[in-house]
């Protein structure tokens, strides 16, 4: 296997440009540097990544997106991953007293807005498939649900079944289930649990939902 040199440069403050890998965890981070190898490729990282894309780097020899992930995956992005699952697990700690609360305190920990629905006696957390910030937006575009039972408001310790994902297209209707939570976990670890599941799939399936598409 070739191995290149890397070097790292800093961006002016006024740089706006994402970190790679934030954007691979699902998450939103800012970049701050640069890392360029001899093999004429350039990675932007924010400072929490930067030995990950240095070690990326080493190594990478294009930018194609599933294998940019894999690459990431095998220098040791999984550890980031760890700490942010754990926490989740604090947040959904703190995120009470409801279930609902506790499963979107674990979801602000990946980056991804949700919104508390109400509708005709039933409950769930809803999330946008485009990841918005705008609840009227989230309510018009791709969407998924998530829910347990028809009530997502009950105190968290009436909690008895696992949480479900459940995919909706723009116009309402229901596509399919997307993963259920493996049952007999604590709460707070499902939280986490069903948190980590949704920001992957929302990664993996980001090219099929754009900002665009839910906000127009």
């Amino acid at each position: 296997m070739i191995t290149f040199d890397t070097r790292v440069h800093s961006f002016p403050s006024w740089w706006q440009m994402p970190c790679v890998a934030c954007e691979i965890l699902g998450s939103n981070g800012k970049a701050v540097i640069s890392v360029e190898a001899t093999s004429g490729l350039g990675l932007a990282t924010c400072p929490a990544h930067l030995e990950t894309t240095e070690r990326v780097m080493r190594t990478l020899t294009g930018y194609d997106e599933d294998g940019l992930r894999a690459v990431f995956f095998s220098a040791g992005l999984t550890t980031g991953l760890d700490a942010m699952f754990q926490a989740a697990i604090d947040a959904a700690v703190t995120g009470g007293p409801t279930e609902g609360g506790m499963l979107r305190a674990a979801l602000s920990t990946f980056g991804i807005p949700s919104f508390y629905v109400e509708d005709r006696g039933v409950s769930y957390v809803l999330v946008a498939a485009n990841r918005t910030a705008d609840e009227g937006a989230a309510h018009t575009g791709p969407r998924v649900f998530l829910h347990s039972g028809e009530d997502a408001g009950r105190p968290a310790e009436q909690h008895d079944e696992p949480w479900a994902a459940s995919l909706y297209a723009a116009d309402g209707e229901y596509v399919n289930e997307l993963f259920v939570a493996r049952p007999g976990l604590p709460l707070t670890e499902e939280c986490a649990t069903t948190a980590l599941s949704l920001a992957c799939w929302l990664v993996a399936n980001a090219s099929r939902f754009s900002r665009e598409e839910g906000e127009s």
